[in-house]
């Protein structure tokens, strides 16, 4: 038989290892009984899973880690929440079915964002098993202690005058008391490749904020965060941080008078993104593998699989890297800890493929970023 086309082979390839092939290995069962990491060794993997680990939040007091997880082997392929000492080790607690029958359907709890009270807002999502977009998908409020117990605050996707529409949410957190504040996203479902299984690209529209205080409130986009790639709170409920898509810079808004100033520019690192400050210490990820462009079908868009943790002392401009890229992966997605002395972050990991000519020999490595991630806990330099 005819070797296939190289391009065809690498897609191929790449297709059967994503399938068939697993990027860590679960927890061993004597490391269910402590609240240790599988390995202390810094960066500290936190998670160790065949599926999703991703979106990770922090208790408001430090005392342990949210986030959603693929539990291995289940038909029903659910996203559940959990809950893990800030230390790695055992779950303390899972959440994965909002509904009775929920055995029936495909369930996801995302993007939690832990209140001071208790009280608990994340994004809700249920479909028929094997759809690649959910039947409904709600931002949803509850509690920390019952997550399953919610009430819906927001249906997704929803539209605001003059803007393009909101088909998902992530980057929520809590502004005030009565306020969500999130990154709005454009979602598209499209093939990796030619004959290719299908993939989600999501690119940041907006941030927003929303009154969680009333059901049904309208969502507010806030003006100057066209193109948004990442929201974060700042010290009061009358201040933001946001980045742009295909910007290197992170700004700064107060949001009574619209005032609007550069913090940092991250210069030739590349492009900012996923924003987060608490105190006078912010993360964000810069470079690595993103590119912003207008596409001629979905418009303004930005392609992400990751890139380097930047930790910044605001007070100084100090700006230091935190990983290096050339090891292991790509990090999305930094929390840093109330106490600002660590940063937990979502590692995908690389996958190197061998490049073959037509008489089998390797003439050439090939690199991709597998999109399941682990979770990772990086400590304050």
């Amino acid at each position: 038989m005819p070797n296939p086309p190289l391009r065809r082979w690498i897609n191929l390839l790449a297709l059967c290892t994503l399938a068939g092939c697993g990027h860590s290995e679960p927890f061993t069962p004597q490391n269910f009984d402590t609240d240790q990491p599988f390995d202390p060794t810094p960066p500290v993997q936190l998670t160790l899973n065949h599926g999703h680990d991703r979106r990770a939040a922090w208790l408001p007091d430090g005392s342990a880690i949210l986030y959603s997880t693929q539990p291995e082997g289940t038909r029903d392929h659910d996203i559940c929440l959990a809950v893990l000492p800030p230390t790695g080790g055992r779950q303390r607690q899972l959440t994965c079915n909002l509904t009775p029958n929920g055995g029936q359907l495909t369930e996801a709890l995302e993007s939690a964002a832990p209140a001071a009270d208790g009280r608990l807002a994340y994004v809700a999502a249920t479909g028929g098993i094997g759809l690649i977009v959910p039947e409904l998908q709600e931002l949803s409020l509850a509690t920390v202690a019952d997550p399953a117990t919610r009430m819906p605050l927001l249906g997704i996707p929803y539209t605001i005058p003059g803007r393009r529409t909101h088909g998902g949410i992530s980057q929520l957190r809590w502004l005030s008391t009565s306020r969500l504040l999130f990154l709005a996203e454009a979602v598209t479902v499209l093939p990796l490749c030619e004959g290719c299984m299908r993939d989600t690209l999501r690119s940041g529209l907006d941030a927003v904020w929303l009154d969680a205080s009333t059901p049904g409130a309208t969502p507010q986009a806030i003006p100057g965060t066209d193109n948004a790639s990442g929201v974060s709170p700042g010290a009061t409920e009358d201040e933001i941080y946001y980045t742009l898509n295909g910007d290197t810079r992170v700004y700064h808004q107060v949001l009574s008078s619209g005032a609007v100033s550069v913090v940092h520019d991250f210069g030739a690192a590349g492009i900012a993104r996923d924003v987060h400050v608490v105190g006078s210490r912010m993360a964000a990820v810069v470079g690595g593998r993103v590119h912003f462009g207008v596409d001629p079908s979905l418009g303004p868009t930005q392609w992400d699989s990751g890139g380097v943790v930047h930790l910044v002392n605001l007070q100084d401009g100090s700006d230091v890297p935190l990983d290096d890229p050339t090891q292991g992966g790509l990090f999305r997605r930094p929390q840093i800890s109330p106490s600002g002395t660590q940063v937990v972050v979502e590692r995908n990991p690389y996958l190197f493929i061998e490049i073959l000519d037509a008489s089998g020999a390797v003439v050439g490595i090939d690199t991709t970023v597998i999109r399941v991630a682990d979770l990772f806990l990086m400590g304050q330099p």
